[in-house]
């Protein structure tokens, strides 16, 4: 069977699911869907035709050689379509997610780079410019990274964020407010999200720049920095 039949069989089937669910939902005295039979009948027949498309080609990628499988596994994505849609919509939201964490993760690896090399050699205004763009991106990063579900991304994601926050830690000595202001806003963004690895990060940052910087103004507001972070259950102490 080529593969535009049998995708033809398996959208057949779900579509049958559909119609089965519809006359279980009838037969118990529920509606699967608000409108009169004439309505919900090709509705729920095209709906759980889709349905089983999305799950034997996009879910479960379902190796059509084996027929029988296929098209059953087809039959049962019909009949609970409701679900099979969901689950779909969720997959093209972690998609599209992922995609979007790759790109700011160049961007964030991009702007650490250039704070890096603003440490070494470059002027006072353009440190802290460089410190609040690379801070910028970090926080947009964890805001989009609850999103992700590849766990594998997800830590190439917090390692970026680990490189982002010791190079505005290695700042403070040159650009200690914009530095502090910085780490202060990523660890609290952090402690939103519940992501405490990064957050004991930013804290243990703090606490290594109270105990090394000489000036005791720095020191205080690293201090203060991480004890409002800390203060958090979901980071706890």
């Amino acid at each position: 069977m080529n593969e535009g039949r049998m995708i033809s069989f398996v959208v057949g089937s779900g579509a049958i699911g559909g119609f089965m669910a519809w006359i279980l939902q009838t037969s118990t005295g529920g509606r699967l869907l608000p409108w009169p039979w004439y309505g919900s009948v090709p509705a729920a027949m095209l709906l759980g035709g889709g349905a089983a498309g999305v799950g034997v080609f996009v879910l479960a990628n379902t190796d059509i050689r084996h027929r029988g499988r296929a098209l059953f596994f087809a039959l049962l994505c019909g009949v609970s379509f409701k679900p099979v849609w969901q689950a779909g919509s969720n997959f093209v939201t972690g998609a599209v997610s992922q995609a979007q964490a790759q790109s700011q993760l160049s961007e964030l690896q991009a702007n650490t780079s250039r704070l890096n090399e603003s440490v070494q050699s470059g002027s006072v205004e353009d440190l802290q410019r460089a410190v609040q763009e690379t801070a910028g991106a970090t926080s947009a990063l964890l805001s989009q990274a609850e999103q992700v579900p590849d766990a594998e991304l997800k830590e190439r994601l917090q390692e970026g964020s680990v490189q982002a926050i010791d190079t505005i830690a290695a700042a403070t000595s040159k650009a200690p407010e914009a530095s502090l202001d910085s780490l202060y806003k990523i660890g609290i963004a952090a402690r939103e999200r519940n992501q405490t690895t990064l957050a004991r990060h930013v804290i243990d940052s703090l606490n290594k720049i109270e105990s090394s910087n000489p000036d005791p103004s720095v020191a205080k507001k690293a201090r203060e920095a991480a004890a409002d972070i800390q203060a958090s259950d979901s980071v706890g102490r």
